[in-house]
């Protein structure tokens, strides 16, 4: 039987798998504790600012890298407290 690949992926500093290539914004707010829909989301990737996320946005786990996304007050600039 195929092992599978998963994808890491980083929330705030917490480290996660996802069984898919994809996740979109909704799914990284589940993943508990989550992320309210009051809170803004973000991704951080290397070298770049850090980028809203909507919820029905699509991320590529498989990008260089592990993805880091955090949350913020929204209304907030990004990077930013």
């Amino acid at each position: 039987m195929e092992k599978k690949e998963k994808f890491k992926f980083k929330i705030e500093n917490e480290t996660h798998e996802w069984p898919n290539q994809f996740i979109t914004g909704s799914e990284v707010r589940s993943v508990p504790p989550g992320i309210p829909n009051t809170m803004d989301l973000f991704i951080k990737r290397k070298g770049a600012p850090g980028k809203l996320v909507a919820n029905e946005d699509s991320i590529d786990l498989n990008e260089p890298g592990i993805e880091k996304f955090y949350s913020q007050v929204a209304d907030s600039s990004p990077g930013k407290l």
